[in-house]
């Protein structure tokens, strides 16, 4: 074993992010979001009065909530050295684990230089207590203390390669930022999920190795540790729901695209029924109903897709200023974590300027749709009034057909055997005859009137 493969108290944390309470779910949902949380530290055994314990911790006000209370930690059973710590974040679900191997009670063991083999176990260990993915997303660190003369950053690579998480894991692909702080080396890699991929794909871990400086060194360390490990879960958590929001604004781009097929589809089709010889008014309003159907649906997608963006924007400006206060705190100037800060000027480079130009490229197809609405209300409205005009027409000569048919019959009915008329000059069937001529007659003549007015009407 060559000295880069060695670490004083080599400790492996896994920050878990779920998301608790999404905008529209049901209580079910929510309820159901809580369970499969805390599965991740209790398993199977959580009990009915505990889950009813927990919901009753989270009604406590403030977007930090510690949700065991007093009892602050789960901690892992003998003879693992590990815990759980559970919070809630704002609408998030977080969990640290922590595992440094087994109890040790003889501090000189305890402290012991270990070979950084232990780092796959240590990290299975933890991956072993729960089956549920993060719906948000996870962060890995690992920490230690480096041994007397030991290479910084050739251990981190074989902490990188040791801890065995990442697929195809490459050191010089994944490295990502590296710099100092508190004394201790930083090495930040990621490999990120692609743009038709998932949250799950989605690796990220940060190496810190401390400098062992005498007997009271790892005492130190621990209490840096400490004070850092809060500070870790809310930037993870920010630097999480940013990749997460992200990855959401992919998926709601893909649904876009498909709609936005089915828009070009339906503009196509227009022409064709504007100017067809007979225009099929109930087939017009089927389409109608169909396109407000998919405006409906765009216009949620639109919504959503421009939710995300400010949700990227609102978390990567609490990254920085999570930078900002943790240099501030631990009484550091806040350029020493500028190489964290390389996340946020990736993320605004490439995440923030995507979703800006997705959401003016895609919110031009609701404005290709609300026109083709427009457009088939139109055609809709003029059949409507073309139909009801002919209706008109129709009953206005048939009206004048009658009442003439109508005169003729009462006039000549009056003649049938009238004291002034001692013979009848027609028969009642010639009456019927003569009164149905002179009403179409009556009918046609008005028929004639009202198309010459109607153009009249037209050509002013």
């Amino acid at each position: 074993m060559t000295n880069e493969n060695w670490l004083i108290y080599p400790t492996v944390d896994l920050f878990v992010y779920d998301l608790a309470d999404g905008i529209g779910q049901t209580e079910d949902k929510i309820s159901q979001n809580r369970q499969q949380f805390w599965q991740k530290i209790y398993g199977d055994k959580l009990s009915q009065s505990q889950q009813a314990q927990i919901a009753q911790a989270e009604t406590e006000i403030g977007d930090y909530i510690d949700l065991l209370g007093n009892k602050n930690v789960a901690q892992f059973e003998s003879p693992l050295d590990g815990y759980a710590y559970p919070v809630k974040l704002g609408d998030t679900y977080a969990v640290q684990f922590d595992l440094s191997g087994k109890i040790e009670p003889d501090s000189d063991k305890k402290f012991a230089p270990k070979e950084i083999d232990c780092l796959e176990w240590l990290k299975s260990t933890i991956i072993s207590r729960f089956n549920q993915p993060a719906t948000i997303g996870q962060s890995w660190l690992v920490w230690g203390e480096l041994t007397s003369g030991q290479d910084a950053f050739e251990t981190a690579n074989n902490c990188y390669d040791k801890l065995n998480l990442v697929p195809n894991a490459k050191w010089d692909r994944d490295l990502k930022a590296e710099g100092q702080f508190l004394g201790a080396n930083f090495y930040d890699l990621w490999l990120p999920p692609g743009d038709r991929g998932n949250i799950s794909q989605n690796y990220h871990v940060l190496i810190c190795l401390f400098p062992n400086s005498g007997e009271l060194s790892i005492s130190t360390t621990l209490k840096t540790m400490r004070k850092l490990y809060p500070h870790f879960l809310r930037l993870f958590w920010y630097r999480n729901k940013v990749i997460w929001a992200y990855q959401q604004s992919r998926q709601l781009k893909s649904d876009l695209k498909d709609a936005s097929r089915k828009i070009q589809e339906i503009v196509s089709q227009l022409p064709q029924q504007v100017n067809a010889a007979k225009v099929d008014l109930k087939q017009l309003q089927q389409n109608l109903v169909y396109c407000l159907t998919i405006f409906s649906i765009y216009a949620n997608y639109i919504s959503r897709l421009e939710e995300q963006e400010n949700t990227i924007k609102t978390n990567l400006k609490n990254y920085d200023k999570r930078l900002e206060t943790i240099a501030k705190e631990m009484k550091r100037d806040s350029n020493e974590l500028k190489f964290m800060a390389s996340f946020s000027e990736f993320a605004e480079d490439k995440y923030v300027t995507q979703v800006k130009a997705d959401n003016r490229s895609l919110s031009a197809g609701l404005r290709l749709l609300e026109n083709a609405i427009e457009t088939v209300e139109g055609i809709i409205e003029i059949e409507r009034a073309r139909s009801d005009r002919t209706l008109n027409f129709t009953i206005g000569t048939v009206g004048v057909g009658i009442g003439t048919s109508g005169v003729a019959a009462s006039i000549y009915a009056s003649q049938i055997n009238s004291p002034a008329s001692p013979q009848n000059p027609m028969s009642a069937s010639q009456v019927l005859v003569l009164s149905l001529v002179l009403g179409i007659a009556g009918g046609l003549v008005s028929a004639g009137l009202l198309k010459l007015l109607d153009r009249i009407r037209g050509g002013k």
